[in-house]
């Protein structure tokens, strides 16, 4: 008999293609059952264009999502975030398997729990052991995502748009991160190296997200050389395809960072406040730059002191970094 099956997915971006091995892992073990994601708006696409789903629901309020899960007469839920939250709506909509790690308070509303894990591993490894339980080997292949025609469509109007010379090699440098300032390489660092980019033949831009408007601005103004701003208005999938377009992407420990790693691009990427064992880059070509101080991986949204983990990391070490991923491949 088929088996209805919904997966959970993450909430932040880069999380979400951090779980792209598990759902492939999933289809693999049981192809002949139905598979669908329940995820935020802006990962949804990702979901859809990967394949692994039948279907992906876009969440909304609390209620209309247990409504919704519960007209889907699912017989299973994979709850990947670890939040009370996720596992509300799978036990409102009464779904006889609701599988998840035991934290947040919410062991009362799972049917298949698990201490959470050690967090000692690279966050990839976070849902082997829930696959593990259910009998599924993991999936130990780096996320992949596809690159669509209509995305790349859209990735080559926003960069004529933006007046990118495409004879050049192209750079793209991603300065946002969601968690916080302090994931951030300075604006002024970034300008820095778009201008050591420029005279090593780059064509380069700054990539934003909406409400990253001012920070874009704040790159571009520190750079001599041109440094045009593109991406508020591109969803994740035009994103992916818009880093397919570059030579190599720079960036904080962000979900553009594990985008364009998932698109196979060469990333440079920095690391202050969190942990690249847990969080690095996991594409084909990949350099971390981090400067481990004494209170280093902290994961605090606001510094108690200089923010010298990031500060401490030059632009020319930064061009170096960009050199080694390129030589490296």
């Amino acid at each position: 008999m088929k088996t209805r099956r919904v997966v959970v997915a993450p909430n932040w971006l880069g999380d979400c293609v951090m779980a792209l091995p598990a759902l492939r892992a999933i289809r693999r073990a049981r192809p002949g059952d139905g598979l669908t994601v329940l995820a935020r708006r802006g990962a949804a696409s990702l979901f859809r264009a990967e394949g692994s789903a039948d279907a992906v629901l876009e969440r909304s309020g609390l209620l209309q999502d247990a409504r919704r899960l519960r007209a889907g007469r699912f017989a299973e839920a994979w709850l990947l975030p670890n939040s009370l939250r996720s596992a509300i709506a799978p036990w409102l909509a009464g779904i006889p398997v609701r599988i998840g790690y035991d934290t947040d308070h919410r062991g009362p509303l799972l049917t298949h729990a698990l201490p959470p894990p050690s967090r000692t591993e690279h966050q990839l490894r976070d849902y082997d052991a829930l696959l593990r339980l259910r009998g599924i080997e993991p999936d130990f292949e780096a996320p992949r995502l596809p690159v669509t025609a209509k995305g790349l469509d859209r990735a080559a109007f926003a960069l004529e748009a933006a007046g990118v010379d495409r004879d050049e090699p192209l750079a793209l440098l991603a300065p946002g991160a969601a968690f916080g300032w302090t994931k951030c390489w300075p604006p002024e660092r970034y300008g820095a190296l778009g201008d050591l980019l420029a005279a090593r033949g780059f064509a380069s831009a700054v990539v934003i997200g909406p409400g990253e408007e001012a920070l874009g601005a704040a790159v571009a103004a520190a750079a001599r050389a041109r440094l045009p701003v593109l991406g508020a208005d591109l969803d994740p999938l035009e994103l992916a395809a818009l880093f397919s377009c570059a030579r190599v992407v720079v960036s904080n420990d962000s979900g553009p960072m594990h985008i364009a790693a998932a698109v196979g691009v060469p990333v440079a990427a920095f690391f202050g406040p969190t942990d690249p064992g847990r969080t690095a880059p996991s594409g084909p070509a990949a350099r971390v730059l981090d400067r481990y101080v004494f209170c280093s991986p902290c994961f605090l949204k606001e510094c108690p002191y200089g923010h010298e983990c990031m500060r401490e990391i030059t632009p020319e070490d930064a061009l170096q970094a960009v050199d080694e991923v390129l030589s490296s491949q």
